[in-house]
């Protein structure tokens, strides 16, 4: 079985119970079809550069998944006809699988840089000065 990659954008005006139910039915038609989900990750509502079914915002969604190359055309298929989903790609899986986000640790005091901040570059010789005198009225 090959990695695959599916990225896909649902609509924005779903609540988090029915994009967990999205993002649900997507892992079930995977392993459907004899797949395994190896990771999913929500990145969230973004802006879109342009409209896709009257909507300028999605939730954009990734999947990686290993399956039988001969049932991806299937997964392409059930993935469009979900009406939820605004748009979706399917692509070989490339690199190693998302890291899932560790818990920040609390903040206890702003950490210092390691080394100092470097003075500003001297202005070369005979570079004219950043500012301009002003001009006497009238001239």
């Amino acid at each position: 079985m090959k990695s695959y990659d599916l990225v896909y954008i649902v609509r924005p005006d779903l609540d988090a119970d029915a994009l967990k139910a999205v993002v649900d039915r997507m892992g079930q038609r995977i392993t459907d079809q004899g797949g395994t989900v190896e990771a999913v990750d929500v990145w969230g509502k973004k802006r879109m550069t342009f409209t896709v079914k009257k909507y300028r915002e999605g939730v954009f969604v990734h999947t990686r998944f290993a399956l039988d190359p001969t049932k991806v055309e299937e997964i392409r298929r059930v993935v469009a006809l979900t009406e939820d989903v605004l748009r979706s790609t399917i692509t070989n899986a490339v690199g190693k699988l998302p890291e899932l986000k560790a818990e920040p640790a609390p903040a206890a005091a702003p950490a210092m840089p390691a080394t100092p901040a470097a003075p500003a570059p001297a202005s070369p010789v005979g570079a004219a000065p950043a500012e301009r005198p002003a001009e006497p009225p009238g001239a």
